[in-house]
């Protein structure tokens, strides 16, 4: 009979604990997330510089000069008082001073052109480099080079015919830069 009081307790439990499991719980869902837009932050208004510099106004036209009012007679009244018009004092007002803006010219830069036959610095330096690559292309063995070393020949030789195309077309701020590279990677290759 123990077993059984065992077994009845034991079975006993496991219904109250399945029991237990079984009660209703409410399904709550968080609040969600407030996605307010925050204020925008206070604005700093800088004021205008209300007073140009003098150099920097407009230029205008001088204004045409006002016209004065026709007088109705000319004669001085019986009375000997003097009229309106008479008793107003006279402003002059200076005209307006006119100052035109001189225009701004940079500073011109004498331009020699060179002799045909003479060649410039820029040129010879150019022509010094191609010489320099040329030869140090000549020096490097193409069929020992590897994929890589091929195409820095190949770029280096492309150079070589841009910046004589170059000197052709008297383009000689491009035909310094292509000389240039072509010589270091002639350069770099003489060593492998």
């Amino acid at each position: 009979m123990n077993t059984l009081r065992r077994v009845l307790l034991a079975g006993a439990l496991v219904m109250l604990a399945a029991a237990g499991c079984a009660k209703a719980r409410a399904n709550v869902k968080p609040e969600p997330l407030s996605l307010e837009v925050p204020a925008p932050p206070p604005r700093v208004i800088v004021p205008l510089d209300l007073d140009p510099e003098p150099a920097q106004q407009p230029v205008s036209e001088p204004e045409p000069p006002q016209q004065k009012p026709a007088r109705r007679s000319s004669q001085p009244r019986p009375d000997g008082k003097a009229g309106p018009a008479r008793m107003e004092k006279k402003v002059e007002v200076p005209p307006p001073v006119v100052e035109t803006a001189r225009p701004v010219t940079p500073p011109t830069a004498t331009l020699q052109q060179a002799l045909p036959g003479a060649p410039t610095e820029v040129e010879r330096q150019v022509r010094d480099q191609l010489a320099l690559a040329t030869g140090a292309l000549r020096r490097v063995d193409y069929l020992g080079l590897n994929a890589d070393a091929r195409s820095q020949y190949d770029t280096a030789k492309r150079f070589i015919e841009q910046a004589e195309q170059a000197l052709k077309e008297k383009n000689l701020v491009f035909a310094a830069k292509v000389a240039e590279k072509a010589a270091g990677l002639a350069a770099s290759l003489v060593g492998r």
